[in-house]
Order: structure tokens, then sequence, then C-alpha cells
């Protein structure tokens, strides 16, 4: 290669980054005197010699028509190199321009994926995950997200069951899919979590298996519970249900009309006041957990027409359209003039910002508390809510 082999060597990795084109000058360092003989003879006036030992630069176009010139070599630069290094050059530019494709074809066929049409604001946490690069990091991107995306468009689960459960009809038949230690996993919890209104979801089992729960879907059968009074067959106090009892409770008669509530001071308002005489109310315990779903749909199935009631505030709504989205029902004394009667002794709401919410009495509820300024939690409206218990139709049969 007449002293040249060095030299040819750089050129080929700075043709393999330029496309394959002889474009540019190339840096030479510590030149030897065999190499600046060899340049001087295949460039003449077109190279300035230099001392051994310095360094200088060659232009690639002019060492590109220098070799297609001399007899010696058969072609330009690119075949010269090629040829020395016994492999055909990789076009780099090229590479990374596929590659470009490819992944802006895998996001746009993320943004199609129905999970977008059932959560849209799985748009933003979408946007999140391609500037933190965090399913990158876990391996195949698209695929992660892909099937993600598969787990989201599921849920709020239907009927609420338990993660393993749920996993083997929707991860391609592998029931530990979500594990904790699973990328899937992790995941799914950052969309939950975005779509929670939150940024990150929060470390630790608890904080997971309560995620979960948010969405139908029991990390165990005895770790999601539900209080309730006036529901379960024979029972005249509150009581406390896990998903296991209620695993094979699809139906369950229990009167006309079912009321929930958020908070569990109303059950037990209502078991001082009327004991055996309430009508059938569930306590959704703030986020309704998956035993609390499970039980209000089997009281639908068994004829009951839901009535929610929660705390007026930012958080309330949200979880009052959560349930209704899933469940259906109606508002039980939600409406703007209710929560007018009780905002005057109402902490006030602050910088709480209201999020948009679905359902429109809800809505127009939540323009309200912005007006105003002040929330009203259940434990301010007791005595309304215990007087329709107390008026509501009973059980009619086991």
């Amino acid at each position: 290669m007449n002293g040249l082999g060095r030299i040819v060597s750089d050129a080929a990795a700075r043709l393999e980054r330029n496309g394959l084109l002889a474009t540019g000058r190339l840096r030479l360092t510590a030149l030897t005197q065999d190499e600046i003989r060899g340049l001087s003879g295949l460039l003449g006036p077109h190279w300035r010699p230099v001392l051994p030992g310095t360094t200088a630069s060659v232009d690639l176009a002019a060492l590109d028509a220098a070799m297609r010139a001399s007899p010696r070599y058969s072609g330009g630069l690119v075949d010269v190199c090629a040829a020395a290094r016994g492999a055909p050059l990789a076009d780099r530019r090229a590479e990374r321009l596929r590659v470009l494709e490819f992944r802006d074809t895998g996001w746009d066929a993320l943004y199609s994926h129905v999970a977008l049409d059932r959560h849209p604001a799985l748009g933003d946490w979408l946007k999140r995950e391609r500037s933190t690069g965090a399913a990158v990091r876990a391996g195949d991107p698209f695929g992660l997200l892909c099937s993600a995306l598969d787990v989201l468009a599921a849920l709020p689960a239907e009927p609420p069951q338990t993660l393993a459960r749920f996993a083997a009809a929707h991860c391609q038949g592998d029931p530990h899919a979500l594990d904790r230690d699973r990328p899937l996993d992790a995941t799914v919890r950052r969309a939950l979590a975005a779509l929670d209104g939150e940024t990150e979801p929060r470390r630790g089992a608890e904080a997971r298996r309560v995620r979960y729960d948010r969405w139908g879907l029991g990390c165990d059968e005895l770790s999601s519970t539900v209080l309730c009074l006036g529901v379960w067959p024979g029972s005249a106090d509150p009581r406390v249900l896990t998903l296991r009892e209620l695993r094979e409770v699809e139906r369950l008669s229990c009167g006309p009309v079912v009321f929930t509530c958020e908070n569990p001071d109303v059950v037990a308002a209502a078991a001082d006041a009327l004991g055996a005489g309430c009508a059938p109310l569930i306590c959704t315990g703030g986020w309704s957990s998956t035993a609390c779903l499970r039980l209000l749909r089997a009281t639908i199935a068994g004829g009951a027409e839901p009535r929610h009631h929660g705390d007026m505030d930012p958080e309330g709504l949200r979880i009052l359209d959560r349930l209704i989205a899933a469940t259906g029902g109606t508002l039980w004394r939600m409406a703007p003039e209710d929560y007018r009667a009780r905002a005057g002794g109402g902490q006030p709401l602050g910088r709480r910002a209201i999020l948009p919410v679905r359902h429109p009495l809800l809505s127009e509820l939540a323009s309200a508390i912005t007006e105003v300024g002040r929330i009203v939690q259940e434990e301010q409206t007791l005595d309304e809510l215990v007087g329709d218990l107390a008026e509501a139709p009973l059980r009619t049969s086991a």
C-alpha cells in the first residue's frame, strides 16, 4: 500500500460516517516518513509535505481523484478502502437514517394504538416515554410499549380479577408477565400513574398493590377488600369482604338501589343510626378496589341501581368519574346546589387543580367548586346521607 495502510484505514472509517462520500479533510497525526513519501507520490502538487512526526490533513476528494487516475489502483477511494479491509464499507449514515425511519414508524404505530382511544391521556405518556428513554433502556422499546398498550386497552379490568388471571388472558398466556420484576410491570405502572395524574408511580409493594387495585386488578385475593353495610346476606353490621370471598359472586340481590360512599365514616354513622334498617351501602375507601368493583358489579347484576357520593374536591371528582365510567349509575347529592348548600363550611380549595372529568354533572360540580373556591368533604353531609339511607328501600330477597 506504499506506506498508506494506516491512512486508508482511517479514511475507511471516515467514509462510512460520510455516507461513502469522499468529502471533507482527514486529519493525520504523527505521520511517518513512509506515509509522507506515499502521499507525496500519489498527490504530487496537491500535497504539501510535512516533517515526520507532525500532524497534517488531506483532502479526501483529492485522494479519491488521485487514486482513480493512478494505474496502481483499480478504482476510487471507496474501492481501495474496501479492498484493503477485505469487505465492503458500511454506509453508516444510511443505517442511521433507516434506524430513524424505523423509530418514527414505530412511534407512529404506538400513537395509533386502540388504547389511546380509550385513554387519550396515554398520548402524553408516550411522549414522556420517548423523551426519557425509559422503555429503550429495558430492551425492545416498541415491543414493550405495544405490550403495555395492549394491557392498558383492557383496563379497568372487566370483570375485576386477580393480576395473574388478567395477565394470563392479556399477556400471551403468561400469568407472570406483570410480576414485580418484569419490565412490563414497571412500564404499565408508569402509564397508570400518568392516567392517575402522577408523573411517576410511587415505590414499594403497597403502592404497587394500590395502583393495580384502582384499575380492577388485585395483586392477591386477600389484600383487596371492601367495606359494606346492608349488602351481604345475613349481616346487620358493617362487613369487610375480601376479593377471595367474592371470587364466585357474580350476582347478589340486595334491593332496587345500592349506594356508594367514599369514606368509612359514612358507613359508621349509618350503622350507628340505622343498623339493620340501612339501605345497601358500599364504601370505596377512596379509589375503588378490585373487591369493591366486583361487589358493586354483583349488586348491579342482581337488579340494584347504583347511586354514588364522594368528597366534593378534585380527587373526589376523579374517583367518581372513574367509578361511574366503570359501573354506570347516577350521582347522589352531588349536584351544584348540594355543594353550594355546604360550601360555606368547607376548607379553601387553594391551588389544587381540578382535572377534566367526563360525567356532565361532575363537570358542572367542578365549575361550581372552581367558582366558589372551597371543598366539601363527605363528613360535612352525614345527616343528609344517613337520612337518604333511612328512607331508601331495603333488601327484598337474599
